[in-house]
Parts: structure tokens; sequence; C-alpha cells
């Protein structure tokens, strides 16, 4: 408008004139082409692109979008007749009354004579958080062995996950530009949280905690959001003899990760064998299967060793340990620095058992939304990183957010009494859902 008024004589700009009806209708022409252009511009950034854009941008710094998980978790499978032993086949299905889900045994398991119980690890048939299940819900005898009479589901399963949104993917893309040293933290921390074991476990928290007392040591510590650490897949070690040709500075290799405890024994007279003390005659490292010999070890060359006792992990947490250790063939793996321990661990597991005092809308199906409720808090449980706490606001914010829910109260369980915030005891332990039920009242009290 001040270029016409300047260059022309046509002055009129009052408002609702000819002219500033004119000069309005081509700025906003002007306008749209830039907002037009700015979007095609933002679709070349991880900011501002979106969908498949989104997924393009990704790929051009070396991801792709996460796709679903399906859910795991274990139930108990119970039987009355214990007078012979029965095979639990590999795939044998589970079914829940409140949906169409099904879930399948993930091994062969064997119930011996007098053995009336037995924990099975199943998987949802979908992928994704429809496979979540409220503690309970699991109860369908699809199909057992004719001898199984009931099941029992102790906890909520909460670690299926739909395909990875947006905001996700923007987050995760932007955490690997940040960890391209790969020594840093931030680094293994988004390796763990990207990394996918051949059984298609993943994990869902990862944090790095750096030993304040042992410098050069740390701990990734993960969880699938089932509360990995208590049921972490693992086996016997192998047992290793070997002969001593030297003594110090010897190392010894087993099978690995080792888990905790390992016997290493000299043997070389059966008759007076003795256990070496680890601190005294060597140092293991965990992670890598190593036992290294120190200098003054209660053995001599030509001293027979026994090393076992021991067990090691498998699945998710024996591959990603061996991801980030490397190939020694291949200088462009690994992400442990030099001179550093990354040692990958199921994050100690603190249970959470809470009651729900739900109040629902008029004419809703109340066994459905107390299931929703159930399912829901059970995902934030499974969301959350070692260390980090879970305030009953939070939850009360979750549960709020279900459909038909009028008012909620968080108590301790089996008791009026409120709940408190909950911490995890140490900054190494995830809080992780135990048993949440979600009870009806019409009144509230």
């Amino acid at each position: 408008m001040a270029r016409m008024v300047a260059r022309t004589t046509l002055t009129d700009v009052a408002e609702g004139s000819v002219l500033l009806s004119l000069l309005q209708t081509v700025a906003e022409q002007i306008a749209e082409a830039d907002v037009r252009l700015a979007g095609i511009r933002d679709q070349f950034t991880l900011e501002g692109a979106a969908g498949v854009d989104l997924d393009e941008r990704a790929e051009e710094i070396g991801i792709d979008r996460l796709s679903a998980v399906r859910a795991t978790g274990e139930v108990t499978l119970n039987r009355t007749d214990t007078t012979a032993a029965v095979t639990i086949p590999l795939g044998s299905v589970i079914g829940r009354t409140d949906s169409a889900v099904t879930y399948s045994t993930l091994s062969a398991v064997t119930m011996n004579i007098g053995i009336s119980e037995i924990i099975v690890s199943v998987r949802a048939s979908v992928a994704g958080i429809a496979g979540n299940a409220p503690s309970r819900a699991l109860n369908v005898l699809s199909d057992l062995p004719e001898v199984i009479t009931s099941i029992v589901q102790g906890e909520a399963i909460g670690n299926g996950r739909d395909e990875e949104t947006d905001n996700q993917l923007r987050a995760r893309a932007t955490r690997y530009l940040n960890s391209l040293a790969r020594c840093q933290p931030v680094a293994l921390e988004y390796l763990a949280s990207s990394f996918t074991a051949s059984d298609e476990t993943r994990a869902t928290t990862a944090t790095l905690y750096e030993l304040p007392t042992e410098r050069g040591r740390c701990e990734l510590l993960i969880d699938d959001g089932s509360g990995l650490g208590d049921h972490a897949p693992k086996r016997t070690g192998a047992t290793v003899t070997t002969t001593l040709n030297a003594i110090g500075g010897l190392i010894i290799g087993v099978e690995a990760p080792i888990v905790d405890a390992i016997t290493v024994t000299d043997i070389t007279n059966l008759a007076q064998s003795f256990r070496l003390i680890e601190g005294t005659d060597y140092i293991v490292f965990r992670e890598r299967g190593l036992i290294h010999l120190l200098e003054g070890a209660s053995v001599s060359v030509g001293s027979v060793l026994s090393i076992s006792g021991y067990e090691i992990y498998t699945g998710l947490i024996a591959e990603l340990q061996r991801e980030i250790e490397g190939n020694t063939g291949d200088v462009t793996s690994g992400y442990r620095p030099a001179g550093v321990s990354v040692r990958v661990l199921p994050a100690p597991v603190q249970r959470v058992n809470l009651d729900l005092l739900i109040v629902t809308e008029d004419g809703a199906n109340v066994q459905t939304v107390s299931d929703n409720v159930e399912t829901a808090v059970a995902a934030f449980f499974s969301s959350l990183s070692a260390g980090s706490p879970a305030y009953v606001a939070k939850i009360i914010d979750i549960v709020m957010s279900v459909n038909d829910i009028k008012n909620v109260t968080v108590h301790r369980q089996n008791t009026r009494t409120l709940e408190v915030d909950q911490y995890p005891i140490s900054p190494r332990t995830v809080l992780r859902s135990g048993e949440i039920r979600a009870i009806t009242s019409i009144t509230g009290a």
C-alpha cells in the first residue's frame, strides 16, 4: 500500500475503498505463497517434517521408524491331577474374555509328576498396545492340554508398543545425531532404545548409570516395559578347564555376558582342590567373559583351573552387549570406548501395587472401563526409566483421560489410605506395576 501511494496518483486507501480491497487481496495471495513455500522448506528438516516426509528425512541420516512390538508376559498354569508328567507345547494358546487377542507360549515346558503349577512366557498374537492386558485378563484355556484347569496372570502385561509416532521418531533421530561419537552416554542410550533382538524384543527404557565409586565402569540399565529384571532370560554357562602356562596377566575366556557369581577352582590335585578368591587371585570382566589372573595368585605354572558355576544372559541383553563390544574384525563396529567397561544389565524392578477407586459415567460398562484403566496405568509404569518416580497426580491424570471416568482416588492396596508419590529405592531401579486394581464405587467414598 505504501508503494502504491508513493509511486502512483492513487491515494484512496480508506477502509472499504476499491484500492485497499485490491491491495488486501494481493497481499493475502503473497502471504499464502510464503506459507506454502515455508511448508515445503520445513519438510526437509527433522523439526518440520511429518509422516512420509519425516521417514525420508530419518532415512537420510540412517535410521528407520520402529515397527510395533508384540506384548510379552508370564502366566501361571495350574492343574489338579499331578500323577503324570505333562508337556505344554510351544505355541499353546491362551485367550481372554474381554478381547479377541490371543497369546501363545514361547517355548515347550514340562510339568513333572507332583508339580501342580508352572510359569510360562507368552506373546500376544497382534503387535501394538492392543496386546497389553491388565492383571487377571488372560483367563481362557483356548488350546492347552486338558489337564490344565486354570490360568493365573498375576502381573499386568504392558510392554506392547505401537509403531513409533512422529514425535518419538523425531526425538530419536535427534538423539542419534547427538550420539555420532558413539562413546557418549547419549549414544549408548540411543543404541539400546533402537536395538531389536533376534526374538523381536526391544528395550523401551535405557539409562546409563555411571558407578560413582569406580571410574571407568558403567551400567546400561534396560527394561522392556514388563520388569525384565524379574525374568531376564539366562542359562548355565559352559565349564572351562585350562592348564596354566603363565600366571601374571593371564586372561581366560568363558561364555558371556556373565550374570553374577562365578567359581574358579584349582583342580590340579583333585583330592585337595580349592577355590580362588575374586579380587585377590583374579578379577572378572563379566560383560566380556574374561577372567584376569592377578600377580600373586594362589596358583602356579602347570596348575589346572576349572571355571564353572556361572550363568550367562541370553536374548536381548546378550545381543545388545555384543553390539556394544563390537566385532574385533570390523573397526566401524562397537560403542564401548577404550578403557571403559559398559555392562548391559536388566534394571532392578520395584513393583507398585495400587487400588484405583473410580467413579464411572452413568450407563458405562463398568468392567470395560476398569480394564481400560488398569491397562492405561500399567502402560504408564512400563514407560518409566530407571530412577524415575511415579507421581500420584500423573496417575490420576492418566486415569481421568480414560473414557467414561468421572473421578478417581489412588489408595494403598486393600486400604482406604490415600497413596503417596512412589520413588525407586535407588537410581538404578525401575518402577513397574504389580497388582493394579480398578475398583468401582457409586459414591466415591
